[in-house]
């Protein structure tokens, strides 16, 4: 236990290190295009969950209406329990 305990903090250790490293080496370039290229794919992301909602709203009140005309052709009131 405590042997995978000291593999654990030398390995965070050791990122922790190649981290600094790399932004001193590389100037942090390497992190502002990852920040870049998260952003670019979290708002694609964005704008398809925008489209899906829509659609869904859009099937929901079509259900709606579908569900209000059946209930006016057949007379029956909504009965709801709780």
């Amino acid at each position: 236990m405590f042997k995978l305990i000291r593999r654990l903090i030398c390995l965070i250790i050791i990122a922790a290190i190649l981290f600094i490293g790399l932004a001193f080496w590389s100037g942090g370039e390497k992190f502002r295009w990852f920040g870049k290229t998260v952003k670019e794919k979290s708002e694609e992301v964005g704008e398809k969950a925008d489209r899906i909602k829509e659609r869904t709203d859009r099937a929901a009140q079509a259900i709606e209406k579908a569900k209000n005309k059946i209930k006016d052709i057949t007379g029956k009131k909504d009965e709801q329990s709780d």
